[in-house]
């Protein structure tokens, strides 16, 4: 969905209302391809308002199924998408500096707002850094190779806390002390 401000024009008085299923699948992949293994057809509800001052507002829920991969194995995890948008476009970047920081604030693009693309960032900026399936959640287990092992933050300050000087080779015993004060 795009739309250029001329066409929003005549929305000054009452919002242009839309309520669509949106295929973004295709453009999620290309322009995400390391994040979105799949993204279902998303249910799009919301309105655009064209204010007297020429500025736009965007707002929309969202809903539908994304799949991206484990940040521990890879391995493809579907989490549902329930985000609601409310952003401002404005024509003139210098007005940025009027609104408040945590405000969402956009400079309009080619005089066209980009609905699909405003979407997408969002579910994007949305989803958590760390992305587990079901069994990695269940299970403590963590990724492990040959002369490798991967240790959780608890175990990893457990283990500073701890005596290290058992695993230490005899013949290095000396150095240990060598950067302490």
């Amino acid at each position: 969905m795009k739309y250029n401000k001329n066409q929003l024009q005549k929305y000054r008085q009452n919002a242009l209302d839309f309520n669509e299923k949106l295929d973004l699948e295709d453009n999620a992949k290309k322009r995400f391809p390391n994040t979105v293994l799949a993204l279902s057809l998303l249910e799009v509800k919301g309105n655009i308002r064209y204010y007297d001052n020429e500025d736009l507002s965007l707002h929309a829920e969202i809903t539908g199924k994304i799949t991206v991969p484990s940040s521990r194995s890879l391995l493809p995890v579907t989490r549902a998408i329930h985000l609601i948008i409310d952003e401002r476009y404005i024509e003139d970047e210098q007005r940025l500096k009027d609104f408040d920081e945590t405000e969402a604030v956009f400079v309009l693009e080619n005089d066209t707002l980009d609905v699909d693309e405003a979407i997408l960032d969002n579910i994007i900026a949305e989803l958590p850094l760390q992305i587990l399936t079901t069994a990695e959640i269940a299970n403590d287990k963590l990724p492990a190779g040959k002369d490798w092992h991967v240790v959780s933050e608890e175990a990893f300050e457990n283990e500073k806390k701890g005596d290290n000087n058992s695993n230490l080779d005899p013949r290095f015993a000396k150095l240990d002390d060598f950067f302490k004060e």
